[in-house]
């Protein structure tokens, strides 16, 4: 896996044709940020630079990280084959110095933040149009995070 830190078009393809044992090496097809995917247009720079950098999770998918203040940050998954985008379940600051470890190669999120004074864990599954999230458990102080 690849500890991913936040230092501050080809035809459709569906989610299951792209095994996880092989990486999308198509053209990469943008948002539309004018129709399907104007909730994200906000971000249009951001998303679409880290899509043309090519796929960084489950085969064919980016996670585009964003920062959004000190230990904050917030992620979106686009689809790098169809030019979807969807939501990251977990983000802002209530979830204090998020930090994400994904692969290009799994459908899996390992995520881990500091809540009070605990450092917290938890893994996703990446469904192909949302995430599955098991229940959070505590690592140790929030010094475990760091």
């Amino acid at each position: 896996m690849v500890m991913v830190s936040l230092g501050l078009g080809a035809p459709a393809v569906a989610a299951d044709a792209v095994p996880m044992d092989r990486v999308y090496q198509g053209s990469i097809r943008l948002p539309d940020f004018s129709g399907r995917d104007r909730a994200y247009a906000n971000y249009r720079t951001r998303i679409t630079n880290e899509m043309r950098s090519g796929p960084n999770f489950a085969g064919h998918y980016a996670i585009v990280e964003i920062g959004c203040g000190t230990s904050c940050r917030f992620a979106f998954v686009a689809d790098v084959a169809t030019g979807q985008v969807f939501g990251f379940p977990y983000g802002g600051e209530n979830y204090y110095s998020l930090q994400l470890n994904y692969s290009v190669k799994s459908n899996h999120v390992s995520m881990k933040w500091i809540e009070g004074d605990d450092c917290l864990h938890n893994s996703l599954e990446w469904t192909g149009s949302d995430f599955k999230a098991g229940s959070p458990t505590i690592m140790g102080p929030s010094e475990v995070c760091g």
